[in-house]
């Protein structure tokens, strides 16, 4: 089978490796934007609230009293 004469020398093989990264890395940025400006507005939902755990008064407030029961 003949070579394939596309990147048959040194400047065309290292053009190929920096430009296929940086056009992949392009095409998946563009592809990005337009998924985001698809979304439709309103479709997402607001987080609840975040505790943490200094949010918690000392003193044990927020612990559980009864051991849970076991499914059936």
């Amino acid at each position: 089978m003949p070579p394939i004469p596309y990147a048959d020398n040194f400047l065309a093989g290292s053009i190929l490796t920096l430009l296929l990264p940086i056009g992949l890395l392009i095409v998946i940025a563009v592809w990005y934007v337009l998924a985001i400006k698809r979304v439709p507005d309103g479709t997402t939902k607001p987080l609840p609230p975040q505790t943490h755990a200094s949010d918690v008064p000392p003193g044990g407030a927020g612990t559980q009293t009864e051991p849970p029961t076991p499914a059936a």
